[in-house]
């Protein structure tokens, strides 16, 4: 009889040490699901936070020329070591707006990107709907040179919607510094607003003395 009592009490115990230890994992899965979801509402909410400065900071943008210089500001202000080019599209070719170093840091010049680039290449990009890495943009015909690349990391943000290009934001930073996916995200999310400030700038007439 005592045989049986302690038998049973080793089941029990046995029963009871596995439902521990069911209750241990469902745990774990919801404070890594905790953890997660704050992570990501951490992420959406920077997001949002630099999407509302850049937008704020183009108020009161007289033309294109001032539109173009407070977006590569505002990725120089806000994404470390960052700086940005934006490129163009036109009748005959495309522009490229580069905004000059301000730190005493060398700086890549506008004869480079206009270089490096072609107008096909830009029109490529421009309707492409996802960011483009250095990679894909040698893949495109990106004529940069190898003592160039090496000391970059870079990548390209369209600036279109359903396959009408207006051209695209180059972001780069130093290689030892590589862009990350939440930098990229930050400035895909404002993509949309910066071609429809340039495209009202465009359709507006300048002022007439």
């Amino acid at each position: 009889m005592s045989q049986k009592r302690n038998e049973r009490a080793l089941k029990t115990i046995r029963h009871m040490r596995a439902r521990q230890e069911k209750q241990a994992q469902k745990i774990d899965i919801l404070c890594r699901d905790m953890v997660s979801a704050h992570a990501q509402f951490s992420q959406k909410l920077a997001v949002l936070t630099f999407a509302t400065k850049f937008y704020e900071s183009l108020l009161g943008c007289s033309g294109i020329e001032e539109t173009l210089h407070r977006t590569v500001e505002q990725v120089r202000t806000h994404i470390d070591h960052a700086s940005a080019a934006i490129f163009l599209l036109d009748s005959s070719g495309f522009d490229v707006h580069v905004a000059k170093s301000t730190d005493g840091q060398e700086s890549i010049e506008k004869s480079h990107f206009q270089s490096w680039f072609s107008r096909e290449m830009v029109h490529q990009i421009g309707q492409t709907n996802r960011i483009c890495t250095l990679n894909d943009m040698l893949q495109m015909g990106l004529m940069a040179p190898p003592s160039a690349l090496k000391t970059l990391s870079a990548a390209a943000i369209p600036l279109g919607r359903l396959g009408l290009g207006v051209g695209f934001i180059l972001v780069y930073r130093p290689a030892e510094r590589p862009l990350q996916p939440d930098d990229l995200s930050r400035i895909a999310a404002i993509a949309p607003g910066i071609r429809q400030a340039i495209l009202s700038c465009k359709s507006t007439p300048a002022p007439t003395a």
